[in-house]
């Protein structure tokens, strides 16, 4: 015989809960997460992974009515996850498999002799622009983006605060990318 819950304690592993939970708050999750993603087809995925998520985790429930609460702090956090992992990834956290692929676009051997010629042009530039940077931000970029150290190494050799290391890689970005734009190319020429 099951253990016996106090009156009004939902049992969450009943199939029969979730299903009644499905039907009563299912829409309204749902079209929360439609408004938020502005696409039927990932709020529906998203809808799916909330329940998923939250069977899996049984809450403990004394009172039917948080359910509604944990199922829509649930889908909130998927959407916060979906949202960061769509961010525009560092040099630092490209995968490793990428790597050797990324270090044959950068070597000028593997190059064609016009693509060589174009990449070595670019490193002088490169080079050139470095130099009229602020000693802080040539650091920062050097490392972050050349090195590829991560954020916190750099922080801990240059006695800077993390946000400092943002800052500084984010503004030298910034000005090399303004004085290199001519060899950069537009947004619209790079993914075609």
């Amino acid at each position: 015989m099951p253990p016996r819950r106090p009156h009004g304690e939902v049992d969450v592993g009943d199939s029969s809960f979730w299903t009644s939970t499905y039907e009563a708050h299912g829409s309204a999750i749902m079209a929360f997460l439609t408004s938020r993603t502005g696409q039927r087809d990932v709020a529906e995925d998203l809808l799916q992974e909330t329940f998923v998520r939250a069977i899996r985790a049984r809450p403990e429930l004394p009172d039917p009515a948080g359910i509604r609460s944990y199922l829509f702090t649930t889908a909130q956090h998927l959407l916060v996850s979906r949202h960061r992992k769509k961010r525009t990834l560092l040099f630092s956290e490209v995968a490793e498999a990428e790597g050797p692929m990324l270090e044959g676009l950068a070597d000028p051997a593997a190059a064609a002799p016009d693509e060589a010629a174009d990449l070595n042009r670019f490193e002088e530039r490169l080079r050139a622009v470095l130099t009229t940077l602020k000693p802080t931000f040539r650091t920062a970029f050097e490392q972050a983006v050349l090195q590829q150290k991560s954020y916190p190494e750099i922080a801990r050799e240059q006695g800077w605060s993390l946000g400092q290391v943002k800052t500084n890689v984010h503004r030298a970005r910034k000005q090399v990318i303004a004085a290199l734009g001519d060899m950069l190319g537009s947004p619209l020429e790079q993914r075609s």
